[in-house]
């Protein structure tokens, strides 16, 4: 599945695949825009099938009516709800268009990078473990950004390896950076996502 959805200051492409076809995706994935921000969330149930599509329902439901709260609280929140049901891993980015910050949290190995109109690129840290009700922490950083900043967003089901990025990333629109994606990856390995973004504000 491919999809382009233009909000009023952020264009998103996305491509998403099931394992072997399945019916179930353990992968999830949402945005959000509000007055005042954008917020893109991708989860990664652990394993396949349909508990890790549940799993990462959950997350993303939380998400898209509580998009509000801080991204600490948010994360905290969702960890609560895993509690006896499959993990997740998931990587929460919000755009904030007042203070022109993109800030970052992150549990597990969800790849997130960002692509500067002046060419810069920068890679988030990741934070191993994940979401299953257990005690765990969270990395969040703050990064200044410009307008037209690009950001891309994968799970691991898809393999880009640096030099790929750097070349994904400076098509001249995001349809094309999801069409040279979908003839690289895979979708027989596992559960794969993935989102670029333009900052249009």
């Amino acid at each position: 599945m491919t999809r382009i959805q233009s909000l009023k200051y952020v264009d998103v492409a996305f491509l998403q695949a099931a394992k072997n076809n399945s019916s179930w995706c353990g992968d999830a994935f949402s945005c959000v825009e509000s007055e005042g921000y954008f917020i893109c969330a991708v989860s990664d149930g652990l394993g396949s099938g349909q508990l890790a599509y549940e799993a990462s329902k959950v997350v993303m439901n939380y998400i898209r009516e509580n998009h509000h709260e801080e991204l600490t609280m948010i994360m905290e929140n969702c960890n609560r709800l895993l509690f006896n049901k499959r993990g997740v891993v998931l990587s929460i980015l919000k755009v904030d268009y007042i203070k022109k910050e993109i800030i970052y949290t992150n549990t597990g190995n969800i790849n997130c990078v960002f692509y500067s109109p002046e060419g810069i690129l920068t890679r988030t840290i990741p934070r191993r473990g994940f979401l299953s009700g257990k005690k765990v922490t969270f990395t969040t950083q703050h990064l200044p950004y410009q307008t037209g900043t690009r950001f891309i967003v994968f799970t691991d089901g898809i393999d880009l390896q640096t030099s790929l990025q750097k070349v994904i990333l400076k098509e001249n629109n995001i349809a094309d950076v999801v069409q040279t994606v979908k003839k690289l990856v895979d979708p027989k390995k596992d559960d794969m996502t993935f989102l670029v973004g333009d900052v249009l504000r």
